[in-house]
């Protein structure tokens, strides 16, 4: 949330940004307290350059009390204030050192099953942006669940039934997008070191980044998010070509990615069966449409004959 959540209201609260000092102090004191609570508990990789935070940032998992209480929690942190918006909650800390001002801890609690991939997807800040860019074109979505394969001709009428599962396996994904899994592992020094990696992916291409070609997502994201926009308009135009090691998806299709990532993942059947499925259902809809357009045009020449037997036999009259 930005460390925003308790700045305003009726009675806000004074949550002044982090220095990294006192930002890594308290993830360290945190990730001690929460252990406590929690048999999970992990901050995602931090983005580079970062001179300030706004807040921190906490994934959870596997409550050691059931069922979960916040404000448990909240008491031993000395929580001035929460705010639930589950799975996410947001407590307001005394910030060390400086008498009525806080700090934002937020605190996230993730299935078991899924908290490696939500660790996964949420670190280093906007690079899972700079990717989605790369591998959309080619019908591959990753969002806070998996990543997954979308069907062409499904995606047109229903984008959420086109959706395949493939994984949640971090390295399974990274391998798949060959993405280097000990450049992934650890902070990118620079953000220049952050952008030439998202150019490494294998379904990188430029155009996908071309203010023309951008999808509206992408123009909203490079309004509101600076990397986002850093790496479009200074990056990018000014990389040096061929020093990176790039990606060149140039020769690749939708079709050869769909194929192979069904081939990879072991999700042919379900996508056969999905499609087979929606083909059936739009047989089924095409039917009942014509049924109905054929009773409606029986209904019009009813109509037409009656009016002109009516018009007939006044004219007999």
């Amino acid at each position: 949330m930005g460390g925003k959540a308790f700045s305003h209201g009726p009675e806000p609260l004074s949550t002044p940004r982090m220095p990294p000092t006192v930002y890594r102090h308290l993830l360290d004191h945190f990730l001690v307290k929460l252990a406590a609570f929690f048999e999970r508990v992990a901050s995602p990789i931090e983005a580079p350059e970062k001179v300030t935070f706004g807040d921190v940032d906490l994934l959870v998992a596997e409550p050691r009390d059931t069922p979960f209480d916040i404000t448990t929690v909240a008491k031993a942190l000395d929580a001035e204030r929460t705010l639930p918006f589950p799975p996410i909650y947001s407590l307001a800390v005394p910030y060390p050192g400086l008498e009525g001002s806080f700090v934002q801890l937020d605190i996230q609690l993730c299935k078991s099953a899924n908290f490696e991939w939500e660790l996964f997807h949420k670190s280093h800040g906007d690079l899972w942006n700079l990717i989605g860019t790369s591998i959309r074109p080619f019908g591959l979505t990753a969002n806070d669940t998996g990543l997954y394969l979308r069907i062409p001709e499904i995606e047109l009428e229903n984008r959420k039934r086109a959706m395949v599962f493939l994984t949640a396996k971090p390295d399974s994904v990274l391998d798949f997008l060959a993405l280097d899994r000990d450049d992934w592992s650890r902070p990118f020094e620079t953000m220049e070191v952050m952008f030439a990696y998202a150019c490494s992916c294998r379904f990188f291409c430029a155009q996908s980044y071309e203010k023309h070609d951008l999808k509206s997502n992408d123009r909203k994201r490079m309004s509101q998010r600076e990397v986002f926009k850093r790496f479009v308009e200074d990056y990018l135009p000014n990389r040096v070509l061929g020093v990176q090691n790039e990606g060149d998806a140039s020769s690749l299709t939708r079709y050869d990615v769909f194929e192979e990532a069904l081939r990879q993942f072991d999700k042919g059947e379900e996508a056969e069966t999905r499609i087979q499925q929606w083909r059936q259902e739009r047989d089924k809809l095409s039917r009942k449409q014509a049924a109905r357009q054929w009773r409606r045009k029986q209904a019009m020449e009813d109509d037409a004959y009656t009016d002109a037997w009516m018009q007939f036999s006044s004219s007999k009259a």
